[in-house]
C-alpha cells in the first residue's frame, strides 16, 4: 500500500530523522580519526624542535671550544675538552658525541676547527641511523 509516494515503512518519518539515523556513531569514528591526525601532527613538532635544540646546542658548544683552545695559555685539546664538557652539562651526560679537533689557516692566521658528531636523536636523545655532524672555528689574532 503506498500513499503519497511512500512506503509503509517510511510513513510519519520525517526524512531529516532517517538521515539522522544513519549517521549515528559517526562522530565517535570522526574523532578518533582527526584526534590520531593531530597527535601525530603534534609528535612532529615536538620531534623537529629537539633536533633543532640539539643541533643549534651543539654548534654553540663547538664554536665556544674552538674559541676555548684559541686562547694564548690553551691548547687544543683542552677546546675539545671543554667542548665535551659542555655538551655534557647542557644536553646530558647520555648524549654520545664524538669531539675532535684540527688545526686550520683562517685568512693566513692559525686557527682551530672542532667537529662534533652525534647520533640522530629521535623521540627524546634515542638515536637512529645516521649521524648530526656540527663544527666551530676560530682564529688567533694578534700576538
Amino acid at each position: 500500500m503506498q500513499t503519497n509516494g511512500q512506503t509503509p515503512e517510511g510513513l510519519g518519518r520525517h526524512p531529516v530523522a532517517r538521515s539522522r539515523r544513519s549517521e549515528e556513531g559517526s562522530a565517535v569514528a570522526e574523532f578518533v580519526m582527526v584526534s590520531a591526525l593531530l597527535t601525530m601532527l603534534f609528535i612532529s613538532v615536538l620531534q623537529l624542535a629537539l633536533v633543532l635544540h640539539v643541533r643549534n646546542t651543539l654548534m654553540d658548544a663547538a664554536a665556544s671550544g674552538a674559541r676555548f683552545g684559541m686562547l694564548a695559555d690553551r691548547s687544543p685539546g683542552e677546546g675539545a675538552q671543554r667542548t665535551r664538557e659542555l655538551i655534557s652539562g647542557s644536553l646530558g651526560p647520555g648524549l654520545k658525541a664524538d669531539v675532535g679537533y684540527q688545526a686550520i689557516t683562517i685568512g693566513g692566521q692559525p686557527g682551530l676547527r672542532v667537529t662534533v658528531s652525534t647520533p640522530f636523536p629521535l623521540l627524546g636523545y634515542f638515536a637512529v641511523t645516521g649521524h648530526l655532524n656540527v663544527s666551530g672555528e676560530a682564529a688567533s689574532y694578534g700576538g
